[in-house]
């Protein structure tokens, strides 16, 4: 017995009705070609790599996560850290992959998958399941807050698992709560002894992937548990109660998710929108003859507010190390960037002179695109649920 996917109430969906019409603007605007694409795609996995691996205790900066994601190795420390959220970022990677195929994901799939993420550390056997009991305690108070099924449990309960996945993407439940229920079973059963959590969230992504949902990328919610891991583990904490005990509703963690899918959404929106006015501040830097065209990917980057280092540059303009360095110079005397550090540690950002356009920007994305607002609360009051744009 696995939990099953509670009856959708009408604030349910309700706020569905609402995350697809911002998905269906989130399509729509991923389709128009914009050269902005591929760094907004690198930002967003480096956001969910960082952000689910953060919750497990393994913290990397933005600037470090998007090395890592883009294979930087020379931009950061080689250490367990890195190897963890490498790890992550492959598997990631290797999801797209398998969501390609029709079939479900199998036994094999997922251990793989597992290996990737726990390679980094052959002692919590990585690519198996686990051979013992498994507890998860709270850091503050130290105390036990959840208990695994017994192992014996686990192959059978795997079995299970793995069969509800077939069904749940023959359902006609929707991709999201499909992925919300993929995301709780696992995360519940515990079946590795490490590395669940990340697993779980994994394996929700691959729910969205698979119906190939050209917008899951930016929309999947690593990022928000990131910022949110207390509610998050209240949530789960609720619903499992401290046990194996499937028989719970799981209405609560469904509207949890689907909160969390609607904030992220809202966020993705309006850096869509903020990406199409620091391209447009770019594009009239080139039009003067202040910008080689090959700059605007790191520059359109640097604008958003990441870290930019030679690497970096020389990757997004596909130039080499000396032509990097040479531009990198020239744009901090036309006065566009400036330079921090020196030799291998430099970094560039924007030049003082942009800081007041910066935070301008910042404040209107933050205040046309509310990414706080609670959907469930405005569809219980049978309000509208904000799902564009408050820009004028």
């Amino acid at each position: 017995m696995l939990h099953t996917a509670p009856a959708l109430s009408a604030d349910d969906d309700a706020v569905l009705r609402a995350i697809d019409e911002i998905r269906r603007s989130l399509r729509y605007a991923l389709a128009r070609p914009r050269r902005w694409n591929g760094t907004l795609r690198r930002q967003a996995r480096a956001r969910a790599v960082r952000g689910s691996n953060s919750i497990e205790g393994i913290t990397v900066t933005e600037d470090q996560a998007l090395a890592i994601v883009g294979n930087e190795e020379d931009q950061v420390s080689v250490d367990a850290t890195w190897l963890a959220v490498k790890g992550y970022s492959d598997a990631m990677t290797y999801l797209q992959v398998l969501a390609e195929r029709t079939e479900a994901m199998s036994e094999a799939d997922l251990l793989a998958l597992h290996f990737m993420v726990q390679g980094y550390d052959l002692d919590r056997s990585p690519g198996r399941y686990r051979r013992g009991e498994v507890f998860v305690h709270d850091d503050d108070s130290q105390r036990t807050v959840y208990t695994g099924p017994e192992v014996d449990a686990v192959p059978g309960l795997m079995s299970d698992y793995l069969a509800s996945l077939a069904e749940l993407g023959a359902s006609d439940l929707h991709p999201m709560v499909q992925g919300a229920m993929a995301h709780l079973n696992l995360v519940m059963i515990h079946p590795f002894a490490d590395g669940n959590g990340r697993m779980s969230r994994i394996v929700q992504s691959f729910m969205l992937y698979r119906e190939q949902f050209s917008e899951a990328q930016f929309v999947s919610i690593e990022e928000y548990l990131g910022r949110n891991t207390t509610a998050y583990y209240d949530v789960l904490a609720r619903t499992g109660r401290g046990r194996w005990s499937p028989e719970r509703s799981a209405s609560e963690w469904i509207e949890f998710a689907l909160t969390a899918h609607y904030r992220q959404a809202r966020t993705v929106q309006g850096r869509l929108w903020s990406a199409d006015r620091v391209a447009e501040l770019v594009d009239d830097k080139v039009e003067a003859g202040l910008v080689p065209h090959r700059a605007t990917p790191a520059l359109e980057l640097t604008f958003s507010g990441w870290s930019l280092r030679n690497a970096t540059y020389r990757e997004l303009a596909d130039v080499t190390a000396t032509t990097a360095s040479r531009d990198l110079s020239a744009l901090v005397e036309a006065g566009i960037l400036q330079r921090h550090g020196a030799k291998k540690g430099a970094w560039y950002s924007p030049a003082d002179v942009y800081r007041t356009w910066l935070t301008e920007l910042r404040e209107k994305t933050k205040s046309s695109f509310d990414a706080g607002a609670d959907p469930y609360r405005l569809a219980s009051r049978r309000e509208h649920i904000p799902v564009s744009s408050d820009v004028g």
